[in-house]
């Protein structure tokens, strides 16, 4: 009955917007009479909806169904040229502040209401008071490197999109996460285990004094297999498998994911058994889906409009506008509108992003040459228009983040014919060796001036291939690193295979949905480091054994 009555609050939305409306324009009249007042406010009220099944050890170790209702305010005080978020220089503070999430009730009416009404007046309080800050903070220090207006003003939208309800089979996931975590169970190699299922539904209802108005949102659903194990030297190797859909009834069934738990034990034991790597420098070859999250870490964060003004940041590519960074045969762009590509759901799909604007494509490197950023409704300098990439998660202030990052090939090279060409570039710099990186688990980058402008990209599965033609080797414990410019400087070749990586990404205006799509990729030369190790020793107490006979059992014993 709960939920029933959630979904028929969710489809009457026009009673939520009224409200929304009224009480911002109740707002913005009384604010326009004092001395300082806002010159743009918006309100999101975020409906979630969500159902989590996880499975450990043949049984069910939660299973949860939840609903939210959440609000977001932003408010400027100022004019667009300068207003209440432009960056503090010497301050910490990210242009905005985050907040944290306001959990509203999940009925209309006047418990509504006094919400809105106040975090309306919160936040003007906090806008007013920092708009002050900031012109002292300007008379005290030099001038800025990259001046731009602090927001892009814009014509009205008005949209209703329809988000289906969020329908998931509870009791049969039960049991299906049951089955498969007693399957990964019983391997003595496998230390730790879950098999989770989750699934969400979330409609945003937004509202603006530009008189934008729109209702819109998405379901999603995920699936994945984690196993994890101790080896001796105290590494702690771990396999992650999942899917990412936009409906749930795509989720894949029992048989197949019985076919997953026996990969994945499979490849645990490989990887425990694997020799650790060392650091490296000379040729790589990176897997589609490795080569999608390389270029999500080591140039989307860096092509993010708003870090171009920010005074503390590297702006890798605020000074490469035409010039060539990649082969003349690579593009690269961020197109939220694609649903699909590989026949694969792409997670980073949205229509409209979180500042009102309707989503579009963004072209970021065209023949080799960059060519633009990522924008929000912040401008920066030769960019004054938001190609709707203003993110966030709630509770943060929207900027420009990636949704689908796209990497495309005009000379595509077979995957033989790669692999010929690492074995070519081994032997021509005299290396026993060389590696292809098969799997990237996520990683990090660094794009500030006081750190070193640098990228952490996590390998997890990777293997050498060695000049002599002796079979390749897994190996374990490295991660890529590196400087972009010089990194994207070394790629010789790309592949015909493009592949998907789904996942989210964290960024200072929180965590997003993201995808990535990509060929394999050949470099003349990257460079790996030791991955972090652990010290403690496997589990000095045997597993006990799950009730059965065991003959599922493949996984070696440590």
């Amino acid at each position: 009955m709960f939920f029933a009555a959630l979904v028929a609050i969710l489809a009457a939305a026009s009673p939520l917007q009224d409200a929304m409306v009224a009480e911002m324009e109740r707002a913005d009249e009384a604010f326009s009479k004092l001395e300082h007042p806002p010159h743009y406010i918006a309100l999101t009220v975020e409906d979630q909806h969500s159902v989590q099944v996880s499975g450990m050890a043949g049984t069910v170790a939660r299973s949860s169904e939840e609903a939210g209702r959440y609000l977001d305010v932003v408010l400027r005080v100022g004019t667009p040229e300068l207003d209440s978020t432009h960056q503090l220089r010497g301050f910490s503070a990210l242009e905005g502040e985050s907040r944290g999430r306001v959990q509203l009730a999940l009925t209309d009416g006047w418990p509504l209401r006094h919400s809105l009404w106040q975090e309306l007046d919160q936040r003007y309080r906090d806008a007013r008071e920092r708009i002050v800050v900031i012109d002292a903070n300007r008379r005290v220090k030099v001038e800025e490197e990259a001046p731009a207006a602090d927001f892009e003003p814009r014509e009205a939208v008005v949209d209703t999109l329809e988000v289906p309800p969020l329908e998931l089979d509870t009791a049969a996931w039960e049991g299906v996460v049951s089955t498969i975590s007693e399957r990964l169970e019983r391997s003595p190699a496998v230390h730790a285990a879950s098999v989770d299922v989750g699934a969400g539904r979330v409609v945003r209802t937004f509202v603006d004094t530009e008189g934008t108005r729109l209702v819109h949102g998405r379901v999603h659903a995920r699936v994945s297999i984690t196993a994890q194990s101790t080896v001796d030297d105290g590494d702690i190797v771990s396999v992650f498998r999942a899917i990412d859909v936009a409906d749930p009834a795509d989720l894949p069934g029992q048989a197949e994911l019985m076919g997953w738990a026996e990969e994945v034990v499979d490849e645990l034991v490989a990887r425990r058994d694997a020799p650790r790597g060392e650091p490296y420098s000379g040729p790589v070859l990176l897997g589609g889906q490795a080569a999608g999250v390389f270029f999500h870490e080591v140039m989307g964060h860096r092509v993010e409009g708003h870090r171009q003004k920010r005074e503390d940041e590297g702006r890798t590519f605020a000074e490469q506008i035409g010039k060539p960074v990649l082969p003349e045969w690579l593009d690269v762009y961020d197109d939220p509108t694609i649903e699909r590509l590989v026949d694969t759901d792409l997670n980073g799909h949205y229509a409209y992003d979180n500042e009102g604007v309707p989503a579009a494509r963004a072209d970021l490197v065209d023949a080799g040459n960059f060519v633009g950023f990522l924008m929000s409704r912040s401008p920066i300098p030769g960019f004054d228009t938001s190609n709707g990439h203003g993110r966030r998660s709630i509770g943060n202030w929207p900027t420009a983040r990636m949704g689908n990052t796209i990497i495309d090939n005009s000379r595509p090279v077979p995957a033989a014919d790669l692999r010929k060409g690492l074995l070519r570039q081994i032997r021509d710099q005299e290396l026993e060796y060389g590696y292809i990186v098969d799997e990237i688990e996520g990683g990090f980058t660094t794009t500030g001036r006081v750190t070193p402008n640098a990228f952490n990209v996590r390998a997890s599965r990777v293997r050498r291939v060695f000049a002599d033609g002796r079979p390749d080797q897994l190996v374990r414990g490295i991660d890529l690193v590196g400087t972009p410019l010089v990194a994207f400087g070394n790629i010789i070749a790309a592949g015909d295979d493009p592949a998907v990586f789904n996942g989210t990404c964290g960024a200072e205006s929180g965590w997003v949905p993201v995808s990535a799509v990509a060929p394999s990729l050949l470099f003349s030369k990257l460079e790996f480091q030791l991955k972090e190790k652990g010290q403690e020793r496997p589990p000095l107490l045997p597993k006990p054994q799950l009730p059965g006979d065991g003959t599922t059992d493949v996984g070696g014993d440590l």
